[in-house]
């Protein structure tokens, strides 16, 4: 936590009234780069307008109001105003976040400040601290992607069913809503769920939430058949498999009339509609009408 000297060198940088002999001090703090930084930022930060002048001469006013028996010292006061302010712009700016997402229908490469580099799926956000990021390597998954991390401390994603933790490697992670599963390309990952169980993955290791349990299976393909256009699903229930391709194509299912929790085995592609309606819904006996972005379904 910040002390009242190093608050008021703040407030004072910010205000571009410190003496060499403080700025020098400021600079032995181990977070003068990250403050340099947000104090770079700035000139590019628009604040609302209102009127200054007019706000501080009232402020100024209330404050120099004589009162029986007190003698106010404005000066002091005004600077704890500053020193106050200028630490709730900063902290504002540690804690922004930094925000991907994929559309439906759409996928979206990212590359992250020490370089790895994230394939999100589609319908898929993924954020993270936009300070501190040498020491703090997190980020925060809601969908499914796929990393390449670079080497370093430890690389920390987070999802509402489980955190995966990594120091270098290549992995797939989904973490949609009741869905969690890992599946490791490269190097190890340890991945720990909400119950706190814990399993290590190498390369072609894979590791899926059924109920609380976490359970291991093995992969075989180079990467993660999304990335190449395409979902295949095991005895998947299939209000899970429509809402695949819901995400895939950016349309909505009227599916009320239909047995959602039905097994479905098979796949579909990401290339045409009616082609991948056809994989999944003829085999399960299903009729589709599609008007514009609603698919309705009923059985046949």
């Amino acid at each position: 936590m910040l002390n009242d000297n190093e608050n008021t060198y703040l407030a004072k940088w910010l205000n571009d009234d410190l003496s060499p002999e403080e700025l020098d001090e400021l600079k032995k703090l181990p977070e003068y780069d990250d403050y340099k930084k947000i104090v770079n930022g700035l000139e590019f930060f628009n604040p609302p307008s209102f009127d200054l002048q007019g706000s501080l001469k009232t402020t100024v006013a209330n404050l120099d109001q004589p009162k029986k028996g007190k003698v106010i010292r404005l000066r002091p006061i005004l600077y704890a105003i500053s020193v106050a302010a200028s630490i709730v712009l900063i902290i504002g700016f540690f804690f922004n976040k930094v925000t991907y997402s994929a559309n439906p229908g759409a996928q979206l490469a990212v590359v992250l400040p020490d370089g790895s580099s994230v394939d999100l799926n589609a319908a898929s956000t993924l954020s993270h601290q936009r300070f501190f990021w040498s020491t703090n390597r997190k980020v925060t998954l809601e969908g499914e992607a796929f990393f390449k991390v670079t080497s370093g401390t430890n690389f920390i994603v987070a999802t509402k069913l489980g955190n995966i933790e990594v120091l270098g490697t290549q992995f797939n992670v989904k973490g949609r809503k009741d869905e969690f599963g890992v599946q490791c390309y490269e190097g190890k990952v340890r991945v720990s769920s909400l119950e706190n169980q814990k399993k290590i993955l190498e390369k072609g290791d894979a590791v899926s939430l059924k109920g609380s349990a976490l359970v291991a299976t093995k992969i075989t393909d180079p990467t993660p058949l999304w990335m190449r256009g395409e979902s295949l699903f095991t005895s998947v229930s299939l209000g899970k498999v429509l809402d695949e391709i819901e995400r895939q194509y950016n349309i909505t299912f009227t599916r009320d009339a239909i047995d959602q929790n039905q097994l479905f085995t098979g796949g579909f592609n990401y290339k045409d509609l009616k082609i991948a309606l056809e994989s999944v819904l003829v085999p399960m006996e299903i009729e589709y009408v599609v008007n514009g972005k609603i698919v309705k379904l009923s059985p046949r």
